[in-house]
Formats: structure tokens, sequence, C-alpha cells
């Protein structure tokens, strides 16, 4: 099967597995330079930027799921506190789409987004 696999920097590897832990994600691949998490079909791969300033980070990527409100659920009732820099926002209704948006700890934005 082919696919295209988002590419993100990560400031800290172990930082990065672990916010990413909390959403549900789990490493399946990680060497010095390059780390892979899955959560059911969804991948998210990182590579090693510890020279990275958060603050403008302009690096995103688009999740399209099936059922947004239940990931919005999933997501929205998890402990973010333990992440100050990151964080979720609430579910739009535009006119031909619903998104939700988070932004983790490393500056990237993920725009969650229902799939129909």
């Amino acid at each position: 099967m082919d696919y295209i696999a988002v590419n993100l920097p990560a400031i800290n590897f172990d930082a990065t597995c672990d916010f990413y832990r909390m959403l549900g994600f789990q490493c399946t691949y990680q060497s010095n330079e390059w780390m892979i998490l899955h959560r059911g079909s969804l991948s998210l791969e990182f590579f090693h930027h510890p020279a990275l300033d958060l603050k403008s980070s302009w690096h995103s990527a688009c999740i399209r799921v099936e059922n947004l409100a239940a990931l919005y659920q999933a997501w929205q009732s998890l402990n973010w506190a333990a992440f100050s820099q990151a964080r979720i926002t609430d579910i739009e209704h535009l006119a031909k789409i619903e998104i939700f948006c988070v932004i983790d700890i490393n500056g990237s934005l993920l725009r969650c987004i229902q799939q129909y």
C-alpha cells in the first residue's frame, strides 16, 4: 500500500514521545535522527531538530478521521497541564469542514479534520 507520511521536527525525542503517548500514539521506531509513532492507522514521523525555536515553528500536518467528535472527546479530556506549551482548540464547524487543532510541544500544528 502506498502512502505519504508527514515529517515533523522534534526538539527532544523522549519529550515528544511522552506527549504523543498521552494522545495514544506508540513509538514503533527510533534512532538518533528519526522517530516514527503510530496510533491505529495514524502515522507521524519526526526528525531530530534540537535547535528548533518552537515559537517560530511553521510545521504542520492534517489528520483526517472518520469520527472527529470521538477523537476530540478523547484528547480534550486529557491532562494538558502536563505539557504547558501544548494546547488544543475547540471544534470549529466551518462551511464545509469540521476541524480542531493541536499545537504540540515542538510548536507544530496538527489540523484534525472530519473525513467525509
